[in-house]
């Protein structure tokens, strides 16, 4: 029950709040704002979740999971009001911050509540899962903006979505207490991060690049190669890791996240130069399916590998390292948009770019001690 008010939750709340992935450089661009700037104001979002992601983490763990994520609900329920007002990017980078800043506290509270429902042998199977609301609600709602858009349907979108986002918020308040790691232990100093998270951070960040990318100048950028709709590549890459999310995080729990973190950095890589010479829909839409294949893997290949290290006393700081990761890739990826948009080379180059970073970190990820590895060494070298 607990987990299908999760699920509920999470649809309702993440439909809303991802509208304006898709039309807010639209309406940047209507207000008149250059290029550079709607780059700048896109990536704000990015950088503000980048900011937050550790202390999220351990917040989580300290003030327990449901109190957090309700209070990240109401959050980002008032951005989401706001961006219906907002004109400019100042204001509105401002308020896509605050949006981002509630979507990483209620990821980091959601995931680490999920941890507890699910048993060991499928955690990392059954929090990834979760996570296929997230691209469900990336398929659809970036590409529906822009859709609503298009209709002459603008700012008035995200009033609308209000209610919607209230909605899933009020859901939480179903939740039982039960799984909420809080109180249930003595305190204890709360860790934000351990040493050993740092290669499903490295993977994690390398693999988001494309995201920051994407999410600054792949709508404006095939918008300009002729292409109707430019969020398509949202809708396939979401649509794609929603339809694998599960058998890719069975995979993990099976073989383990070094095995599987091999093809999804080579497929990561193929989505990325698919994108950069995509002049058709249909060349942006495999270009999406690429990058979906891969995506539906990093989720479960970072959660494996920092479930390898942490208990469910460091759930929260867990999750909160793994938001870091995944803020730091996507705030990454915005400035080498923007450098490589005032370099010239633009959204082409830029996501060029971020093919070359996963393989790039794969041996670190491949070379990093599994669980039970120190254990077993110590044991030898005692022996």
């Amino acid at each position: 029950m607990a987990y299908a008010v999760l699920v509920v939750s999470a649809l309702l709340f993440e439909l809303a709040l991802n509208l304006p992935v898709g039309t807010m450089p639209l309406a940047l661009s209507a207000d008149g704002t250059p290029r550079t700037a709607i780059a700048v104001s896109m990536g704000s979002g990015m950088f503000a979740a980048l900011f937050v992601s550790l202390p999220v983490g351990a917040l989580a763990d300290r003030m327990g999971r449901l109190v957090l994520i309700r209070i990240s609900a109401a959050v980002g329920v008032a951005a989401l009001l706001g961006l219906a007002f907002a004109h400019g990017p100042l204001l509105g980078g401002a308020l896509l911050g605050v949006r981002s800043i509630a979507l990483v506290a209620y990821m980091t509270a959601e995931f680490a509540y999920a941890s507890e429902i699910a048993s060991k042998e499928r955690q990392v199977s059954g929090v990834a899962t979760l996570g296929m609301i997230g691209n469900l609600s990336f398929a659809i709602a970036p590409a529906f903006s822009v859709f609503l858009w298009q209709h002459g349907v603008g700012r008035e979108q995200y009033a609308y979505a209000t209610g919607l986002a209230a909605l899933g918020a009020a859901c939480l308040f179903f939740l039982p207490k039960q799984y909420d790691e809080r109180g249930r232990r003595p305190k204890r100093p709360p860790i934000v991060m351990h040493p050993r998270w740092l290669p499903a951070m490295g993977f994690a960040l390398a693999c988001t690049l494309q995201g920051g990318v994407n999410g600054s100048l792949a709508v404006l950028t095939f918008h300009e190669r002729g292409i109707v709709n430019g969020a398509a590549i949202f809708t396939a890459s979401a649509l794609t890791a929603f339809a694998l999310r599960y058998p890719a995080g069975r995979l993990v729990d099976r073989f383990g996240p070094r095995a599987v973190a091999i093809p999804t950095a080579v497929l990561q890589a193929l989505g990325c130069f698919l994108a950069a010479s995509a002049h058709s829909l249909a060349a942006v839409l495999v270009a999406g399916a690429c990058l979906g294949v891969a995506w539906s893997a990093v989720v479960p290949v970072a959660l494996g590998l920092l479930f390898e290290h942490s208990s469910n006393r460091t759930r929260g700081a867990a999750m909160g390292s793994y938001n870091l990761a995944f803020s730091s890739g996507a705030a990454l990826g915005a400035l080498v948009a923007t450098l490589a948009t005032l370099g010239g080379g633009g959204y082409a180059l830029a996501i060029s770019l971020c093919a070359i970073a996963p393989l790039a970190v794969l041996p670190y990820v491949l070379r990093s001690p599994a669980r039970g590895a120190r254990r077993a060494a110590a044991l030898m070298t005692s022996s």
